[in-house]
């Protein structure tokens, strides 16, 4: 497959909105709001691999196309993570079944726009918005950081809060936008160890939701179908599940 040149990149929004198992991460490529790259095969397939590692596939996809990205991203050496997901059976049993693979199912959410009343927060902790000044200090995996190429690029084009103790000002959470479109905003959330068990999860995703419907979009949300706690958070925010995809990646 050809990588596309990011001059031409909104010449593929059309193409990923036609990524049903997801359109905020292919659209936010597609849109210029974050890093990404697009593959095309010539004959209709496009691949957008966004810069957190999950890749989307839309258009016409061939088996061959299919072996193209067994060979290229999903068993190579890549320069980051690849995990192709996809609401495609068939997709999917083209790759059941090999040895090199693992498959995994994600559970994909979406938002009434109707918030209920919002959790009391824990008068230990005050909640700020993500700005330059704070940013460095947020901690974990799932920060800006998983999903953005810089933080120049999150804070011009993504928004998030995060919590920190009274006491000490230590980070304590935080809740971002980890994609973005025109239309959805995927959210992202992280709770330090040591500061698990006070509804912050739940308390800042509640309040990402409140802002992004705001904005006029729509709240999304995503995980494993093991995580149990993540589906709790989406739950308590007022997130509804509507499927589940396909996760393939490298063992």
């Amino acid at each position: 497959m050809n990588k596309v040149d990011r001059n031409r990149y909104k010449e593929y929004i059309k193409c990923a909105n036609e990524c049903l198992a997801n359109r905020v991460y292919p659209l936010s490529i597609a849109n210029g709001t974050q890093d990404g790259d697009i593959y095309v095969d010539g004959k209709g397939c496009v691949l957008f691999w966004h810069y957190c590692g999950f890749a989307y596939i839309s258009g016409d996809v061939s088996a061959d196309a299919l072996e193209e990205v067994y060979r290229n991203f999903l068993v190579s050496d890549t320069e980051r993570r690849f995990l192709l997901i996809t609401d495609s059976k068939s997709v999917s049993d083209y790759y059941s079944g090999r040895d090199l693979l693992r498959v995994d199912k994600r559970i994909e959410y979406t938002h009434s726009g109707i918030l209920e009343k919002q959790l009391e927060l824990d008068d230990c902790f005050v909640i700020e918005r993500i700005t330059s000044d704070n940013i460095c200090v947020i901690q974990g995996r799932i920060t800006p950081s998983f999903s953005w190429n810089d933080s120049d690029m999150f804070l011009r084009n993504g928004f998030g809060f995060m919590a920190r103790s009274k006491e000490d000002g230590s980070f304590a959470a935080v809740a971002f936008s980890s994609a973005v479109s025109p239309e959805e905003v995927d959210i992202g959330v992280e709770t330090t160890e040591t500061y698990r068990h006070h509804g912050l999860a739940s308390y800042l995703a509640y309040k990402m939701c409140e802002e992004i419907i705001r904005q006029g979009r729509r709240p999304v949300w995503a995980h494993a179908e093991t995580n149990t706690g993540s589906q709790k958070t989406a739950l308590s925010a007022g997130f509804k599940p509507i499927g589940i995809n396909t996760v393939i990646q490298k063992k």
